[in-house]
């Protein structure tokens, strides 16, 4: 079923379009909470409380953005509403680390001392917003604008935000290297 018949069924109310959803996004889902939360268990109740809300939510999605973005800007209000509550800051896992040290660092410009702890260290002094978009933008490769329609913010202020990021991580690794 393609996208548009799976939000027409959904809708509808049908189980099955939501098995659908659920099939093709439940992963992209439990891993953003996951990065953002730090939490296994609260990153799969995240996941849980999402495709629950899903049957209302749907009514008000207008289809003006793709059911990812949609749904990766409920994942996002969830972990912010959950790390507010919980006055809490995860340590970002190393998956796709990589990734994010070439867009931080530049390709190839990791100093031969570089530890790849160092960069979740520098991450985790980022707000858990900017981390989330950090690596929404460098480890999941969506587009300014997907970010744009997740966190509801002019593309200039997203923008800017990355940018003020990876310098900030850049400077703290360079920092860290220098005063061991």
């Amino acid at each position: 079923m393609n996208e548009k018949v799976i939000l027409k069924k959904l809708k509808e109310g049908s189980r099955e379009a939501l098995g659908l959803l659920w099939q093709e996004h439940s992963a992209h889902v439990l891993n953003l909470a996951f990065r953002m939360l730090k939490d296994r268990d609260q990153a799969e109740d995240i996941l849980m409380d999402i495709f629950v809300q899903v049957p209302s939510a749907i009514q008000k999605f207008r289809g003006e953005s793709a059911v990812n973005t949609w749904l990766y800007r409920l994942t996002v209000n969830a972990c912010l509403m959950k790390l507010r509550a919980d006055k809490r800051h995860g340590e970002l896992e190393e998956q796709h680390l990589d990734v994010i040290t070439e867009e931080v660092l530049g390709k190839g410009d990791a100093p031969s001392d570089f530890d790849p702890e160092l960069l979740q260290l520098g991450l985790m002094q980022l707000p858990a917003q900017t981390r989330g978009m950090l690596w929404l933008k460098d480890a999941e490769d969506l587009d300014v604008k997907d970010l744009v329609d997740i966190y509801q913010i002019p593309e200039g202020t997203i923008k800017a935000r990355l940018s003020r990021a990876r310098h900030f991580v850049k400077d703290y690794i360079k920092e860290k290297l220098n005063h061991g």
